[in-house]
């Protein structure tokens, strides 16, 4: 380890996984006739465990000696009509089967949407983010229910519109959805829809208003992530050594992502991964970490931690909202990321229902402030509160009344 270089130069690894649970039905199949996915859970957990352990972490540290670890980006199956590949159509199933694995506490956990298309047929893709509205629903519910908050959004299929494009400006600020490849190439097969024509380094690029798949001058971050091992894309020794390579040159640091699937045999395809981050660390003399996909894109792109206090009052006043109705002001203290908090309440039959607040601007002491105004009617229990900031850092809070 010693002869690595003291320099800036560095590779961040960071291993995502779209998290989808069991799929059966009428699946792909392989040569032989066998299925291509885990049709349960008890299959998924028994694969994934010995990739999860302690002994095969630790026998994979990165250069720092740090353990290998995941970034689990959770879908569930809400919003369809049908479920012809026998998903499990429940909230938080994925999430905590997941959670529930040894040492996942070394490991992130994000958020995979799959867009429910207007047919609402279970195997088809949406390409029209107006569709539906399941996204709230689902996120609603890890908000109050896990009292948890993504910070980083892989796409369904990788398939992102350009609607999506602007609702996820607004919403979040890391998207690890682009990936475009050597074999990436031009196609009208929303299934195959693979980036083409998306800036094709290591890394991330700001998208334009108009074409996601453009540089722009869009805040939000979108980060390259590449297919380990599919029909579509297999992870070559020489776009490894491409990562270590431009470190190398340009002083730097550098993401090099690439995902995975929970209901396919992930084990071969680890350890071929991390092999090949480990010949191009040797050859390139240059260290490697594995990364949380949060931690990497801060690092990389030079953005300090922040973190947000969040507090929640009653509005005396409540200018404008209805006599019936109970309102509140929430308070940051600093500014956040999304346009407006999400936010969203319980009532006492547990119906999960999104807020939207109104944004109120005013000045204090001298200081311009922003706090959000909203209310609520009915028997509201429970009230959560979630986002980032600027800096991609979660908040999330859930208040029992």
């Amino acid at each position: 380890m010693d002869g690595y270089s003291t320099n800036n130069a560095e590779v961040l690894v960071v291993h995502c996984i779209d998290t989808e649970g069991p799929i059966g039905g009428d699946v792909r199949r392989r040569p032989d006739g066998s299925a291509e996915f885990y049709d349960n859970w008890n299959d998924i957990k028994a694969s994934l465990k010995e990739i999860m352990d302690e002994d095969f972490r630790n026998q994979n540290q990165d250069y720092y000696g740090e353990p290998y670890a995941y970034n689990w980006f959770i879908m569930d199956f809400i919003g369809f009509k049908t479920n012809p590949k026998n998903r499990i159509a429940k909230h938080h199933d994925t999430y905590d089967n997941i959670k529930s694995l040894p040492n996942s506490n070394l490991d992130s956990f994000h958020w995979h949407y799959h867009q429910p298309p207007k047919s609402g047929i279970g195997d088809q893709w949406s390409d029209d983010w107006d569709n539906s509205d399941a996204h709230y629903d689902i996120l609603g519910h890890r908000i109050i229910e896990r009292n948890d908050f993504p910070e980083a959004f892989r796409a369904g299929g990788t398939i992102e519109d350009n609607k999506c494009s602007q609702w996820l400006e607004k919403n979040f600020l890391i998207d690890y959805s682009n990936r475009v490849s050597y074999r990436s190439e031009k196609t009208n097969n929303i299934f195959d829809f693979n980036w083409y024509n998306a800036p094709s380094h290591w890394g991330y690029y700001h998208p334009s208003h108009d074409d996601l798949t453009k540089n722009g001058d869009m805040k939000r971050y979108i980060v390259r992530c590449v297919d380990l091992e599919s029909r579509l894309h297999r992870l070559q020794q020489w776009e490894v050594n491409n990562a270590f390579g431009f470190a190398k040159q340009y002083n730097c640091k550098v993401i090099l992502s690439y995902f995975s699937h929970d209901h396919r045999d992930m084990r071969e395809e680890t350890r071929r991964g991390i092999e090949l981050v480990r010949n191009s660390s040797k050859n390139y003399d240059i260290p490697y970490r594995w990364s949380g996909a949060k931690e990497a894109l801060q690092i990389v792109a030079g953005i300090p931690t922040k973190n947000i206090l969040v507090s929640l009052e009653r509005d005396p006043v409540g200018a404008g909202h209805p006599k019936d109705s109970t309102n509140y002001v929430v308070k940051f203290s600093d500014e956040i990321y999304q346009d407006i908090p999400f936010v969203f309440s319980q009532d006492k039959s547990n119906n999960i229902i999104r807020v939207i607040p109104n944004v109120d601007i005013h000045n204090d002491h001298g200081i311009v402030k922003k706090c959000y105004c909203f209310s609520v009617k009915g028997n509201i229990k429970k009230i959560g509160i979630a986002g980032t900031s600027m800096s991609g850092d979660k908040f999330c809070e859930v208040y029992d009344l």
